[in-house]
């Protein structure tokens, strides 16, 4: 009986350990002061967005590997989004941003899309992974 739960357990570790971790990184990164990769701003800017765009992508992969669900996990990283922008209007040198929310949402949803419609031509190493 408590090798059932103990590999029901590990099962559950397994699904979920990845969000775990790609959620406390985000949570983390953000509790950090603001940093300038670059002299032009321009480039700062453009940088810090596709930062956004790969991580919550990655961050609603890994929410519908853990969930078996993508509707889930697309509220799941919408919702972490928004209060992780709420999270960051509390350090110094950082803001809370609608415009960050609006395009972390973009990325997750438009990777909920690509992977509803090309599910059939991701690799079957991914699909499995993900739960695609």
């Amino acid at each position: 009986m408590k090798i059932k739960k103990i590999e029901k357990l590990l099962i559950l570790i397994e699904r979920f350990l990845p969000l775990v971790l790609m959620s406390a990184f985000i949570f983390i990164q953000s509790s950090k002061a603001a940093v300038a990769v670059s002299y032009f701003g321009w480039i700062n800017f453009f940088i810090h967005k596709i930062a956004h765009i790969i991580v919550y992508s990655l961050l609603f992969l890994f929410a519908t590997r853990a969930f078996k669900d993508r509707k889930i996990a697309l509220i799941y990283t919408i919702l972490f989004a928004i209060s992780d922008e709420f999270h960051q209007s509390f350090i110094p040198t950082r803001n809370g941003s609608i415009a960050d929310v609006l395009i972390d949402t973009a990325a997750a949803s438009g990777v909920f899309y690509f992977t509803k419609k090309y599910q059939k031509k991701i690799p079957q190493v991914f699909r499995n992974f993900f739960n695609l």
